[in-house]
């Protein structure tokens, strides 16, 4: 798996196939950074159900200036601070192995906020509203705030809104919804 844009595009992210986890596609990916566009540049992510973190590590590779992520898997968490490393990038990365509601939790407590959250929980589950929820009532969202979901494209619609954010832009791609919530800013 390698960064598709930015800075590192070309590396290798590490990468074992495995059941439980479940990547983005690159088109996917791709689809999200080119609709962020400049949204990337300076801004503090968190990249919740990080899996691969190539999510994360894509809005590093583009800019970001910082990022947390968020992964309940102890071998993958230990393998996204491994490629921070590998990458030079552990100085603007840090890893939270939790489940994604106690650290949305966490974050508040700490004072944390974010100016872009990548929400990409599993499949057909019920997570995506869970911890959109969460997010709302934990504020953790910065002024100008933008959530990216993804879910299955199968999934009950996603909602119009949530906190102050307003849905965007939502589109399928094969087997996978995308949503995007921001401010008032309107997307292509």
């Amino acid at each position: 798996m390698k960064i598709l844009t930015g800075t590192l595009r070309g590396r290798e992210i590490s990468f074992k196939a495995n059941t439980h986890l479940r990547p983005t596609a690159d088109k996917v990916r791709k689809a999200i950074f080119d609709t962020l566009g400049d949204v990337i540049q300076g801004a503090k992510v968190l990249d919740l159900f990080s899996g691969t973190g190539a999510l994360g590590l894509e809005a590093l590779s583009g800019g970001a200036r910082e990022a947390v992520f968020v992964e309940a898997d102890k071998r993958q968490a230990a393998k996204i601070a491994e490629d921070l490393k590998m990458l030079r990038l552990e100085k603007k990365g840090r890893v939270l192995c939790l489940d994604a509601l106690k650290a949305i939790q966490t974050l508040h407590r700490q004072g944390e906020s974010f100016d872009l959250i990548f929400l990409d929980p599993p499949y057909n589950d019920g997570w995506e509203r869970k911890t959109a929820e969460a997010v709302a009532a934990q504020p953790i969202l910065s002024k100008r705030s933008w959530v990216v979901m993804e879910s299955a494209a199968k999934d009950v619609a996603s909602p119009a809104a949530f906190g102050h954010l307003a849905k965007l832009k939502e589109k399928n791609y094969g087997d996978t919804r995308l949503v995007f919530y921001g401010g008032s800013r309107v997307m292509a």
